[in-house]
């Protein structure tokens, strides 16, 4: 109970809904529709799931995998999102400088730095004040991000569903 967590063990989350079919151990929400509209903050506030934030400040690994239509290597979710939701969780505990991911753009750094996430900042400081998180989030570090190109049942639900 409490503590850190010596297990660095990857969380392997799916993305809803074209990461379903894939093996993991949660689901989170990074949407695409999210993922094309700075407005919109790139991620829904409730795209990370709290056991994943509290895995990762204990010093864990997540992977998160989604698949897309096109023969791209990342979906929007996981080119927009998550990098997004790095910084966002980097500024909640108070490490900023450290650069994300490779594609990480203005705009995104835009979003991370206004007050759009302000109250999932609030909620990661005060897991912070007791996990005393010692590593930034990094994509390619402690947060994989992995893509199944050309697949066939891009957000098709019904088959999902019954293949899942």
């Amino acid at each position: 109970m409490g503590g850190k967590n010596m297990n660095r063990k990857a969380m392997t989350l799916a993305n809803i809904s074209n990461g379903l079919l894939f093996t993991h151990d949660g689901v989170c929400f990074f949407s695409s529709t999210h993922g094309h509209h700075m407005g919109l903050g790139y991620f829904r506030m409730d795209a990370m799931p709290w056991d994943a934030v509290i895995h990762l400040m204990r010093g864990g690994d997540i992977t998160i995998i989604d698949a897309t239509r096109k023969n791209k290597p990342l979906s929007d979710a996981l080119r927009y999102g998550v990098p997004t939701w790095a910084m966002v969780y980097n500024r909640a505990i108070r490490i900023r400088s450290e650069k994300v991911c490779d594609w990480q753009t203005r705009e995104m750094i835009s979003v991370a730095s206004s007050n759009k996430h302000r109250k999932l900042i609030r909620s990661y400081r005060k897991l912070a004040k007791y996990f005393k998180p010692e590593r930034p989030a990094v994509i390619g570090e402690n947060i994989k991000v992995v893509c199944y190109p050309n697949f066939q049942l891009d957000d098709q639900m019904e088959e999902i569903g019954q293949r899942v």
